[in-house]
């Protein structure tokens, strides 16, 4: 990540923390985001036909995370 010493210098300033622990957070920020920007790319689904001409019906294949009782 190009901005990282200046990221985690801001960081130190607002919240005090030591700068080198702060860079490891800047580093997994951007880890996180760039794993879900990438993830965003594999989207599954399947087109399906609408009773509209002008529209698309796109069905997404989701795992819940929550236990149905």
């Amino acid at each position: 990540m190009a901005n990282k010493e200046e990221l985690g210098q801001l960081i130190t300033l607002e919240q005090g923390k030591p700068l080198k622990e702060v860079i490891g957070e800047v580093n997994y920020g951007a880890a996180f985001i760039e794993y879900s920007a990438e993830e965003a790319k594999r989207v599954y689904g399947d087109i399906i036909p609408s009773p509209l001409a002008d529209r698309r019906l796109l069905v997404l294949k989701q795992v819940w995370n929550k236990a149905c009782w």
